[in-house]
């Protein structure tokens, strides 16, 4: 997938308040192509646990900063989630940020964000 069509895919998991089987599908594809097995097999309803796309983040990503904010709300808790490689300078080659009504969806978009920006 393009970094075009990646960065879509992440505007529509950022404002999804639930994941459709479509939208699943996109996603569950994507994480199959770029982590190849990384962090295990993913299926639908890994893509709402924060706990397994952390570690699809920790698998491909080792070491980098997450950065979380949001209010523990329901439906939409507004959450804003940034990947970095270091927490020290702003010099950073990729970054990736997502946002989302849950913290899993904005994990996911900044995570298909920064793997956008190095296929781009």
């Amino acid at each position: 997938m393009g970094e075009t069509k990646l960065q879509e895919l992440s505007d529509r998991l950022e404002a999804a308040l639930t994941i459709d089987e479509a939208l699943a599908g996109a996603a569950l594809g994507e994480i199959n192509r770029i982590a190849a097995g990384e962090a295990g097999a993913f299926s639908s309803p890994d893509l709402d646990s924060t706990d397994r796309i952390l570690e699809l983040i920790y698998a491909m990503l080792p070491g980098w900063t997450v950065s979380v904010k949001g209010k523990a709300w329901q439906p939409n808790g507004h959450w804003t989630c940034s990947l970095r490689k270091t927490s020290s300078r702003d010099s950073d080659e990729y970054i990736g940020i997502g946002r989302g009504p849950t913290l899993p969806h904005s994990l996911l978009a900044a995570l298909l964000r920064v793997v956008a920006q190095r296929e781009g």
